[in-house]
C-alpha cells in the first residue's frame, strides 16, 4: 500500500534518485591542517654567518681604498681641467713661491702647487722632498746660531760662525734649485731629465750634509757639541738644535732617494740617460735663444775666418 500512497503520474527515475541517499565528498583538507595528519617538516630559516673582526676591518679598508682612489682620480680630472683652461686661455698662474711678506720690495720667483700640478700619487712623495728640504734650511738656520753661541760662549773659532753664514746663504737657495726644483718638475712632467739631476746632486749633497753632521766641515754637528758639553753645558744644549737638524735632515734625503727610484723604476720604464739626453736636446737646444746664440757664434767664426783667409792674401 505504500506504493499507492505515492504519486502514479511521476518519474520512477526521478523517485529512484531521490531514494539514493546523496554521498557528497568532503573536499580533502591539507594534511598540514588536520588533527591526526602527519605535519609536513618545516624547513628551518638559513642562519646568518657571523662576519669576523677581521673580515669587517678587512672590507672597510677596501673600502677605503677604493674611495682614495676615485678621490684621487678626481682631483687628476680636475687639475688637468685646469691645466687645459689655462693653456687656452693663455694665462699662466702668477708665481707664489718663496712666500714673501708684503713688506719686502720683491716677488716670488717660481709657482709651486703641489695640489695641482703634481698627479694624486706623486704628491705625498713630493711632499716628502719638500719637507726635508724645509729641515735642512731650518738646520743651516740653527747652525748660525749654534755656531754664534759656540764663538761668544764656549771659545769656538770665528771661521765656524763665518763660513755657516756662508753656507746659509748659499745652500738654501741651490738646494731648492739644483734638487727639490728638479725633482718637482720630474713628476710634474715624467721627465728623466731631471730625475738625473735630482738623484745626481741629491746624492753628493746627503754626503756633503753627513759631514756637516758630524761636525767635519766647519759646522755645529756631533764632534763640536760633543766638546762643548764638556765645559758648558749650556752652549751644548744650544748646539743640540742644529745637530738634530742635520741628522733628520740627512736621514730625510736618504729616504727621498730611496722612495723617488723606487717610484721612478716603479713606473716600467726605467732610468734612462738616452731619455735624459734627448730631452735636453729638444728642451735645451731647441731653444729659439739658445739657436739664436749659436747662430751669431756661427756667423761670428765664419767672418773671422774670411778676415783672416783676406789679410793673409788667400793663403791659411
Amino acid at each position: 500500500m505504500a506504493g499507492l500512497e505515492g504519486n502514479p503520474f511521476a518519474d520512477p527515475f526521478q523517485q529512484t534518485n531521490n531514494s539514493t541517499p546523496t554521498n557528497t565528498a568532503q573536499p580533502q583538507q591539507p594534511s598540514g591542517y588536520g588533527g591526526t595528519a602527519q605535519s609536513m617538516p618545516v624547513r628551518p630559516a638559513q642562519a646568518t654567518v657571523p662576519i669576523s673582526e677581521e673580515e669587517l676591518f678587512r672590507q672597510q679598508e677596501e673600502l677605503r681604498r677604493r674611495e682614495q682612489e676615485l678621490i684621487r682620480r678626481q682631483q687628476d680630472l680636475d687639475n688637468r681641467a685646469r691645466q687645459q683652461q689655462r693653456a687656452g686661455n693663455g694665462q699662466r698662474p702668477p708665481h707664489n713661491w718663496p712666500p714673501l711678506p708684503k713688506i719686502i720690495p720683491l716677488e716670488p720667483c717660481f709657482y709651486q702647487d703641489i695640489d695641482v700640478e703634481i698627479p694624486a700619487q706623486f704628491q705625498e712623495t713630493v711632499r716628502l722632498v719638500y719637507y726635508v728640504y724645509l729641515i735642512y734650511v731650518l738646520a743651516l738656520s740653527s747652525n748660525v746660531m749654534g755656531a754664534l753661541f759656540y764663538f761668544l760662549f764656549a771659545g769656538g773659532g770665528f771661521g765656524l760662525m763665518f763660513l755657516s753664514i756662508i753656507q746659509l746663504i748659499l745652500f738654501t737657495p741651490c738646494a731648492f734649485l739644483l734638487w727639490f726644483r728638479p725633482v718637482y718638475k720630474a713628476f710634474r712632467d715624467d721627465s728623466s731629465f731631471n730625475f738625473m739631476m735630482f738623484f745626481l746632486v741629491l746624492f753628493f749633497h746627503t754626503i756633503f750634509c753627513l759631514v756637516q753632521m758630524l761636525g767635519l766641515s766647519y759646522a755645529v754637528g756631533w764632534t763640536n757639541t760633543i766638546e762643548a758639553f764638556k765645559d758648558h753645558w749650556f752652549i751644548g744644549l744650544i748646539m743640540l738644535v742644529p745637530t738634530f737638524a742635520f741628522t733628520v735632515a740627512f736621514a730625510g734625503m736618504c729616504l727621498s732617494l730611496f722612495k723617488v727610484h723606487s717610484f721612478y723604476r716603479g713606473n716600467g720604464t726605467g732610468f734612462s740617460i738616452n731619455k735624459a739626453r734627448q730631452e735636453f736636446s729638444n728642451g735645451v737646444m731647441s731653444d729659439r735663444n739658445v739657436q739664436n746664440a749659436a747662430n751669431q757664434a756661427a756667423r761670428a767664426a765664419a767672418a773671422h775666418a774670411v778676415n783672416e783667409m783676406v789679410n793673409s792674401g788667400g793663403r791659411y
